[in-house]
């Protein structure tokens, strides 16, 4: 019975707790750590010590962490709920578990190449450990300061140059150096984390400024220079290559015009050739066909002398017949085969030789 209302009387402070509800925390600058204005009591009524129904509920905003001291002295990082406790007093502290900023004052010192500069970073971090850093008098203020000392010496230990090149290369080295010498700093290391360093402010000598900035335009220009003088290259290059193209087009097309013409004329040379030789084989059929109309006058003409009539007859037929046969033929083209064993030549040699045979019916016999 007493098991079960002491489970009940729990219950109760649980939800009065959760009805209540979390306070609103607020922390000052360079202050994580905030005080309640109500401690937490344990073992106030006699009837709840006597069922052994001690405890606390702990409501804690999305922002902190809570830090509760016992009666003992004793420091504890309770999470929000329900917490069971032996009759007492218990101090509750707020702790800022969000990502918080600060600014360092400006540092002067002489950078390594000897260039005087003036540095102001922004430094980001966070509470990563709350009961360390509760237990660290003015933590912030104490990082701040080893802040600034690193920051000093980043400056002593590097270059103007290294300093002041981009911004995101420089912030990440200085993110770098500082993250190292804060690793070495116990307890302070346990109890802050560095999430981020970054360049507020940055100021050097102003002819030496001056200087930097004339050298950084005249390596621009010089760079826009040789980009200039690469792209002139190129399209020299690429005119050369055209050039050699065309002149390469032109020398093919040329060649393709001599054979073409060389072909033409070739083909006219045939062509002439042709001509010739059937002006040749026209005039010769022409006396061949005068020669032998002249021997068959020569046949019909009367004579004094004796004649095979027969013969004669059948070879002005025999001739007639050949002459009729051998008639003129159009050109054909240069693809015909040589005059010497071409048809015509063969109507001639036939007209020649019918003409002859005629020729010698009519001789008078001895």
């Amino acid at each position: 019975m007493l098991r079960l209302l002491r489970r009940f009387i729990l219950r109760l402070i649980e939800r009065w707790g959760r009805n209540e509800g979390s306070p609103t925390i607020k922390f000052d600058n360079r202050k994580i750590a905030v005080a309640s204005e109500y401690p937490l009591r344990t073992g106030q009524n006699i009837f709840l010590r006597l069922i052994g129904a001690n405890a606390f509920y702990l409501s804690l905003p999305a922002n902190a962490y809570g830090i509760v001291v016992y009666p003992d002295g004793t420091t504890r990082n309770l999470a929000g709920g329900l917490h069971e406790a032996l009759p007492g007093l218990y101090k509750l502290y707020y702790v800022d578990r969000r990502e918080r900023f600060d600014v360092t004052m400006p540092i002067s010192e002489m950078a390594l190449d000897g260039e005087k500069l003036i540095l102001t970073v922004i430094v980001r971090y966070r509470v990563f450990d709350p009961k360390e850093a509760f237990r660290i008098e003015k933590p912030i203020e104490t990082l701040i300061e080893h802040l600034q000392t690193d920051l000093a010496q980043y400056i002593r230990t590097h270059n103007h140059n290294d300093i002041a090149d981009s911004p995101t290369e420089s912030d990440s080295k200085i993110l770098a150096f500082f993250s190292q010498r804060h690793a070495n700093r116990d307890p302070l290391c346990k109890a802050i984390a560095l999430t981020g360093i970054e360049l507020k402010e940055f100021t050097g000598d102003k002819e030496y400024i001056n200087i930097r900035r004339n050298e950084v335009i005249k390596r621009l220009q010089d760079q826009i220079d040789k980009a200039q003088l690469d792209r002139q290259k190129e399209i020299e290059t690429i005119k050369t290559e055209h050039k050699a193209e065309i002149e390469k087009i032109n020398a093919k097309a040329a060649a393709e015009q001599t054979a073409l013409r060389s072909e033409i004329l070739h083909e006219s040379n045939k062509r002439d050739i042709l001509l010739d030789e059937m002006r040749r084989q026209s005039q010769q059929r022409h006396e061949l066909v005068v020669k032998a109309v002249d021997a068959i006058s020569q046949a019909l003409e009367h004579s004094g002398y004796a004649r095979n009539t027969a013969e004669i007859k059948s070879a002005i037929a025999d001739l007639l017949s050949a002459i009729r046969e051998d008639k003129p033929e159009a050109v054909q083209g240069t693809s015909k085969s040589n005059t010497a064993s071409s048809p015509r030549a063969s109507g001639n040699d036939k007209i020649e030789d019918l003409t002859n045979t005629l020729l010698n019916l009519l001789k008078p016999r001895k």
